[in-house]
Order: C-alpha cells, then sequence, then structure tokens
C-alpha cells in the first residue's frame, strides 16, 4: 500500500502546518484503505527554492521538516527515506515550499477497503480529526480514531472510506458515488462552507444502516 500527502496552497501560507498535515493526509489515505496505520513508514520529496546567503531563505526548508518531524514523533512512526531539492528557483520565480510525504504500508487483500458507495440504504458517518489550539493534528486523538476504525473494518462493519483532503466533504462524496453509479443524500446541518473546506485527516466512512450502533469509532 501506498499513498501521499500534500497542499501547495497550506504550505505555502505555512510550511510547518503544510509538512505535519502532508503526514497525517498520507496516513489518513492507508488507514481508508484498510490499513493498520502503525505498520507505516514513510519517505518525503522536498522541494524548495534556491538557498543563498540569504538566511530567511532557509526558513521554509527548516518550518517543513519541522513540521514533518513533529507529525512522525506525533504518531511514533518514521521516516526511512527521502529526497529534497533546494533548487525551486528561476529567475524571480519560486516553487511553493514542497514537503510531499508517501506513506508505505502492508495489508492482506481481503482487507483492502476501495471508496465507491457499496449498496443504496447504507449510511454516510463523518471522523472528524481533533485539532489542538494552534489548528495542528491532535495526533493522540486521531490515532485512537484510526484504531478503532481499522477494527471496525476488520469486523465488516465499514464497506467503503475515503479519506478527505483540502476539497472537502461535498468532492468526497461525489467521487464515492461516481464509482457504482449511487447517489447520496447529506441530510446532517452542516455550514456550506464547511462542505467544501480542507479537511486533511478526516475519513468518511458507509456503513451498513444496522451497524451504525455498533461502531467502536466516534463519528457524526
Amino acid at each position: 500500500m501506498m499513498s501521499y500527502g500534500f497542499d501547495p496552497y497550506l504550505s505555502s501560507w505555512s510550511p510547518y502546518h503544510g509538512a505535519a498535515y502532508a503526514v497525517t493526509e498520507s496516513v489518513a489515505r492507508i488507514v481508508a484503505t484498510g490499513g493498520d496505520y502503525k505498520k507505516i513508514r514513510f519517505t518525503f520529496q522536498e522541494y524548495f527554492r534556491r538557498m543563498t546567503e540569504d538566511p530567511k531563505r532557509w526558513s521554509q526548508p527548516f518550518a517543513a521538516l519541522l513540521g514533518a518531524y513533529a507529525a512522525q514523533m506525533g504518531f511514533g512512526l518514521p521516516s526511512i527515506g527521502g529526497k529534497d531539492s533546494m533548487s525551486g528557483t528561476f529567475n524571480d520565480i519560486d516553487v511553493p515550499p514542497t514537503l510531499v510525504s508517501f506513506a508505505v504500508d502492508v495489508a492482506k487483500i481481503q482487507d483492502v477497503i476501495t471508496p465507491e458507495l457499496k449498496k443504496a440504504g447504507n449510511k454516510l458517518v463523518w471522523l472528524r480529526a481533533p485539532k489542538d489550539q494552534y489548528d495542528l493534528p491532535d495526533y493522540a486523538g486521531i490515532m485512537d480514531q484510526y484504531e478503532k476504525l481499522h477494527k471496525d473494518m476488520q469486523d465488516g462493519k465499514v464497506v467503503s472510506a475515503y479519506a478527505l483532503d483540502r476539497h472537502g466533504i461535498a468532492a468526497a462524496v461525489a467521487k464515492m458515488a461516481f464509482g457504482n453509479g449511487l447517489g447520496a443524500v447529506i441530510n446532517a446541518q452542516l455550514d456550506k462552507n464547511l462542505l467544501f473546506a480542507p479537511l486533511y485527516g478526516n475519513i468518511l466512512a458507509e456503513v451498513p444502516a444496522d451497524c451504525i450502533a455498533d461502531l467502536e469509532v466516534p463519528c457524526e
């Protein structure tokens, strides 16, 4: 199993947050596919503007590496490889500060979950990833969610799942519906702006209606 995480817009605003959520997003994609997050290993691809003698130009890779390090420590998972380039400048044009997280895991084929909706009448539930006061991932809370979701998947209570990204709930539900040509109705009273808000680390899961009450993972 292999996944990735990166949002150039978030990373341009804060390389620290961008890297932390790149790691989190790559973990969420593995979990949504049925993988056990505790077995994940990372490799990072980094690409930044050309470094010069100007000390300010070193701030972006430094902040990104700190964010990635904090995420690794938070999840208790290591990066075992990677590649970096500090040549992303042409004349006065710089690349966005880039740290892409690739997560690698192994799973049995019978445990793999695919994202398309499986059956009319099933319910969609939302696993809202907790954050701290600095808008950074609450790693302990997220790990607790992911571990319980993995158990629910193993027990057959979750039949499809989708890791949310910068495009939000509306895009995720649409993609889940396209796979088998099924429709979906969002009954939750959500702020319409939230439907299109970035939700890194959050997961939508499809659950048979009679399994909702038996879920281990807390959801909405």
